[in-house]
């Protein structure tokens, strides 16, 4: 698949992959169509990007908000037709010690990591149905197997993704011709892993450069850097008793907040 002419939807275009994402796009000579909180960000990235053989649309978007999600995917079919293409990126990546285990920050996080991607996947599916085409390329995590000690938040919101892509992928192709593709990210340098050390990550000039191959080629799954896919795929296969034996610090990862019992 190439991207020349495509209209591509890209939620969570202002930070981290997202934004990286919609810079290498705008080579390709494609429609792009940007979703985020921050609309002055938005502006200003539409704005630099635009050109004759680049359009870029923006609107406003919090993806918590079911409206909000609909009226992003009518918005760009008002404008282009169509939807070839989406990038659903938008996340947040929140520690949750066992200290002070918090309902709470489970509840956000499935909300912006999960739930905002069911919004868009349900209205993207109303068009491409109708298409008998199209692209959901979902982010969720690399190590999305077993659950990691204090990040259990954010796990839990991204293996749903893992689970609920997987589970629509034979389906979608079979039915549809729609591809479901599941973006499984190890270590990326963005700002939102800002303060946490983590050894062997890349640029997000990298990751997005091998998101968007993956799509041309239009992989099932992308997992990326190969460095930690493949000691994170082999401790998949550990016996529970084995794993459960891992160094947990290690496993929280440097720069993980030291908090007292509640």
């Amino acid at each position: 698949m190439e991207f020349k002419d495509k209209v591509v939807l890209i939620s969570g275009a202002t930070g981290g992959m997202g934004k990286e994402i919609v810079k290498q796009l705008s080579t390709e000579e494609c429609k792009l169509a940007l979703f985020a909180r921050r609309e002055n960000k938005l502006k200003e990235i539409a704005e630099k990007l635009s050109s004759e053989k680049t359009q870029c649309i923006y609107k406003k978007c919090d993806v918590t908000n079911y409206n909000d999600v609909r009226d992003a995917v009518d918005f760009t079919v008002k404008k282009f037709g169509k939807i070839d293409v989406a990038i659903l990126t938008a996340g947040i990546l929140v520690p949750i010690p066992i200290e002070t285990f918090d309902s709470k920050i489970i509840k956000e996080s499935m909300e912006v990591n999960f739930i905002g991607y069911v919004y868009f996947i349900e209205h993207l599916l109303h068009i491409m149905k109708k298409q008998k085409s199209g692209t959901i390329a979902a982010t969720s995590t690399l190590p999305d197997k077993r659950g990691v000690p204090g990040w259990g938040s954010y796990g839990a919101s991204k293996a749903a993704i893992s689970w609920l892509m997987e589970s629509l992928r034979s389906e979608g192709k079979q039915k549809y011709n729609i591809n479901f593709i599941t973006i499984k990210p190890g270590s990326v340098l963005t700002p939102m892993i800002e303060g946490f050390h983590r050894k062997g990550a890349i640029t997000s000039e990298k990751a997005a450069a091998r998101i968007i191959n993956g799509i041309k080629n239009e992989k099932r799954v992308i997992q990326f850097p190969f460095y930690q896919v493949f000691p994170i795929r082999f401790s998949d296969l550990f016996p529970p008793i084995v794993y459960d034996g891992q160094d947990i610090e290690m496993l929280k990862g440097d720069g993980y907040p030291t908090v007292e019992e509640k």
